[in-house]
């Protein structure tokens, strides 16, 4: 009688362990198709212009293969979109009083618009928007998705600080020397003067994931317009939580980088429950 149920309980271990993989497998199978089809779409993609420079590639959320998902499964899918070139002179030499000037002017101005859109969006087709308080990113939002859209604007999304500090280095040098060190003081502890630490701007991009995470439970597919050191780390949060790149775009400016999950009606119900029981 032992030995009839102990193989009872093996064969249903072992059948729901294949079901598993077999499931993992499917998944893996359709993020795969999903990654095809940006790949193809960049391809063929034509180019938006800024003052007759191509800037960006024509954009907008692909469909998986419909035969590929399971009953009642979904994609969810986030778009990380960086802002576009703000409207500034950044070449040349400065000094320390130029670059802290360049510094603040930068978290105030708009961007350079291009002839059109890159990132296209259908007219119903349901999007959560996000961007940060930062007018740059704003000025983004507003030339991709325009003013009839909402857009939930939130000081959780912006850029990561960094102030150019009081040690200064009397000679003109690039603004990269002087941004980059900047930085580079601000993740060592240095030259705060009020403003966040790393850690804290890094548990801000946690729960900035956590947001979307949970928003494109509601509604699949999610774009943040924000910004480049911050997206990095809503990205590096967002795969930590099962999500999967399917496009990487890089990081210069109007970099997207899309990332993709897939829900079961299980999924669904399970965090039902965890809610329910919050409550």
């Amino acid at each position: 009688m032992n030995r009839l149920f102990y193989t009872l309980i093996f064969l249903v271990l072992v059948a729901f362990t294949t079901a598993s993989c077999q499931e993992k497998d499917m998944q893996e199978q359709i993020l795969n198709n999903l990654e095809i089809k940006y790949k193809e779409l960049n391809r063929n993609a034509d180019f938006v212009t800024a003052n007759g420079v191509p800037v960006a590639q024509e954009l907008h959320f692909v469909e998986p293969n419909k035969n590929l998902l399971p009953e009642n499964a979904q994609v969810r899918q986030i778009a990380l979109i960086r802002h576009g070139e703000p409207d500034l002179t950044k070449t040349g030499q400065f000094t320390y009083e130029e670059a802290k000037s360049f510094i603040r002017n930068y978290d105030s101005v708009g961007i350079i618009i291009p002839d059109r859109p890159f990132f296209k969006l259908n007219e119903a087709e349901e999007v959560a928007l996000f961007t940060s308080t930062i007018p740059r990113a704003q000025a983004t939002a507003k030339y991709l998705f325009g003013a009839e859209r909402e857009i939930v604007i939130t000081e959780d999304f912006r850029e990561f600080e960094r102030i150019i500090g009081k040690r200064r280095v009397k000679m003109r040098l690039p603004l990269k020397y002087w941004t980059t060190t900047a930085r580079i003081k601000w993740m060592l502890g240095l030259d705060r003067e009020g403003i966040e630490s790393f850690s804290e701007a890094k548990e801000r991009a946690r729960k900035g994931a956590m947001l979307l995470d949970e928003s494109s439970e509601e509604i699949p597919k999610v774009v943040l317009v924000a910004h480049g050191f911050l997206n990095r780390y809503i990205r590096k949060n967002l795969e930590e939580l099962g999500w999967r790149v399917v496009r990487d775009g890089g990081d210069n400016y109007f970099a997207t980088t899309i990332l993709a999950k897939i829900d079961t009606e299980e999924d669904r119900n399970d965090t039902n429950l965890v809610t329910e029981s919050d409550n």
